[in-house]
């Protein structure tokens, strides 16, 4: 069974009887020019710095993604984007900041957390802005969906990082705490009794689902990410307990009450 609201997501994504969802374009595929059937040599236009910043975060994580760390080499990237490995080093100090550039850059990103968030909110009608967390959850899914490479790159990276040597341990260490306080200090509808405590260890569950759901999703291409979610998710957030707090189209528009007390904020 899954959450009326959600139906709809299900159906624009083609999730059939088979399991089997509609191809989905992965964010980092790119058109390829064509060099061949050029009749005369057009030079090319010579990159702003922010082009190749953009191309050398790009092919990093690409190569990242398939070699990890330790297997990779500036080389590579150099390799991958067409220019000399001392041509590289006018962009970047070391191999080791071009981690640190992708790890910032490349996934848990603005663009990321506001796809999650925006359409898992609803204002109240003192004008609060609240949000749902199942749909915040389910939002997750939907964009790591569309970038396979970046969700590689994070289960090669993790699993290496549990080195304390690698150059990524702190960042990985400490990540599940950073996104907790961003998840924290917003305004979630939660269901009655649920207190902070409670809510960390919901967070940390979800969090542990969704990796291990993705981990599989890598390895088996006839798994359908999506609805093995909605499976988990009738599990994580029963119907009884989380009816009418699951979506923002629960909430009847013509609602007056403020739903501010009704947060894990409100209630302290």
């Amino acid at each position: 069974m899954t959450f009326a609201a959600w139906q709809q997501i299900l159906d624009q994504h083609g999730v059939a009887a088979s399991g089997r969802p509609k191809p989905i374009l992965a964010s980092h595929e790119v058109t390829v020019r064509d060099t061949t059937s050029a009749k005369r040599f057009e030079k090319r236009k010579r990159m702003t710095q922010e082009e190749r910043h953009l191309q050398i975060l790009r092919a990093a994580s690409k190569i990242l993604a398939v070699k990890g760390y330790w297997g990779m080499s500036l080389q590579d990237i150099s390799d991958e984007i067409g220019i000399s490995e001392a041509a590289l080093y006018h962009y970047i100090a070391s191999k080791e900041d071009l981690l640190a550039m992708v790890l910032a850059e490349g996934y848990d990103t603005t663009e990321s957390n506001e796809f999650a968030a925006f359409s898992a909110s609803a204002v109240d009608a003192d004008g609060h802005r609240i949000y749902y967390y199942p749909r915040y959850c389910l939002n997750t899914v939907l964009y790591n969906m569309q970038r396979p490479e970046m969700i590689q790159l994070l289960c090669v990276l993790s699993g290496e990082a549990l080195n304390p040597d690698h150059p990524a341990h702190q960042f990985f260490t400490g990540r599940h705490i950073r996104r907790w306080e961003m998840i924290g200090s917003m305004n979630w509808l939660l269901p009655n009794g649920m207190n902070e405590e409670r809510f960390f260890d919901l967070y940390t569950l979800v969090a542990s689902a969704i990796d291990g759901l993705q981990l599989r999703w890598l390895a088996d291409d006839s798994l359908d990410l999506l609805e093995e979610w909605m499976h988990f998710s009738d599990v994580i957030f029963p119907a009884n307990v989380w009816g009418g707090i699951s979506d923002p189209s629960e909430r009847n528009s013509d609602d007056p009450r403020c739903l501010m007390p009704y947060t894990l904020q409100e209630r302290g």
